[in-house]
């Protein structure tokens, strides 16, 4: 082959390909109909070019522009269409839900072991007081105090921002923490940070019932605890995933058991610190009010619970069954 020859008869074609991919470069939409024909017609001809170097030609640096090019060429026509934001927004919810009803038992295992805990704690310091010290530490005292007075102070707008930044920093941080040391504890630490913050819930609820203010707790936490506790809840479902893939990985190693699992339980944890964000200003605005109505507190909790509810087990939902990661393979 006559290299200077074919690069004399095909160098215009291939600087035009090269300005058509510069056009095309952040979008295929850039390029009217005539100069699309045209593009995917260079790029066949310059595959075709490249063929031909590869067999013909031992000029590496023509080859390796040539195989440049026609690889630029390919990415560009090929490749997926950018996806509007709104689209890819609500295939991300409709991820996260999926997701948690695919793993609905441990979901609903992680909210056994917190409200079960905060049960069993509210029942037991009435009959051994001294378990509340096991519970209850002196940085929590001050907390304990002002839930058992019963009010609230005023906050300013200013104030309650700096509450909400304070709130979607903590409380996102405390649900990662429960989900992720599930991979390195088989579980155990997941159950233990969920069954330690139900109890210290429960030993609460105690306090504020024998100071006839236990309605006043539950009205003032539920408005922002929908979502909150349902955050932490769905962060231990992560942790107590990852602890039964290593518990249980069937015919798989616990390493590849925890692959399968992993793109779930990230799912779920950052499920967790999302509902954590969309309860930091309903925590700082409006549940800790004291000019908001208690009465209307419980019942804006008891309308978002219900939608809440409608949303987990019916967002997203398609005719076919997933299936778990964790299920058995066919041979």
């Amino acid at each position: 082959m006559n290299e200077q020859s074919f690069v004399d008869r095909r160098e215009t074609d291939w600087k035009r390909l090269s300005a058509l991919c510069d056009k095309a470069d952040s979008s295929l939409k850039r390029l009217p109909a005539e100069e699309l024909r045209e593009f995917i017609r260079l790029y066949r001809r310059t595959s075709t070019d490249l063929a031909l170097a590869r067999t013909k030609s031992t000029n590496i640096p023509l080859i390796s522009f040539l195989n440049d090019l026609a690889g630029r060429s390919y990415g560009i026509l090929y490749r997926s269409p950018k996806t509007p934001f709104l689209k890819t927004l609500y295939g991300a919810i409709a991820t996260s839900a999926q997701t948690v009803r695919r793993n609905r038992w441990f979901v609903l295992t992680s909210a056994l072991i917190f409200f079960g805990s905060a049960v069993f704690m509210f029942g037991l310091v009435g009959q051994v007081p001294e378990v509340r010290d096991k519970v209850v530490t002196h940085q929590m005292e001050g907390v304990f105090d002002q839930w058992k007075s019963g009010t609230f102070q005023e906050e300013s707008g200013s104030q309650s921002s700096m509450m909400t930044g304070f709130y979607a920093s903590n409380n996102p941080k405390t649900a990662i923490i429960t989900g992720a040391v599930g991979a390195g504890s088989f579980g155990l630490i997941s159950i233990y940070f969920l069954f330690n913050n139900g109890a210290i819930l429960g030993v609460l609820a105690h306090e504020m019932f024998g100071v006839g203010k236990l309605g006043f707790l539950l009205s003032s936490i539920a408005p922002h605890g929908v979502p909150e506790l349902s955050g932490i809840v769905v962060a231990g479902s992560s942790g107590l995933l990852l602890g039964f893939a290593l518990i249980n990985p069937g015919r798989r190693r616990r390493s590849d058991a925890l692959k399968a699992v992993g793109k779930d339980a990230i799912v779920l944890l950052g499920t967790s610190v999302c509902l954590m964000f969309i309860a930091a200003p309903i925590e700082a605005f409006f549940s800790f009010q004291p000019g908001v109505p208690q009465w209307f507190k419980a019942c804006v909790a008891l309308v978002t619970a219900c939608g809440w509810g409608a949303f987990w087990y019916g967002f997203g939902r398609t005719p076919a069954t997933a299936i778990h990661p964790l299920a058995t393979e066919s041979i």
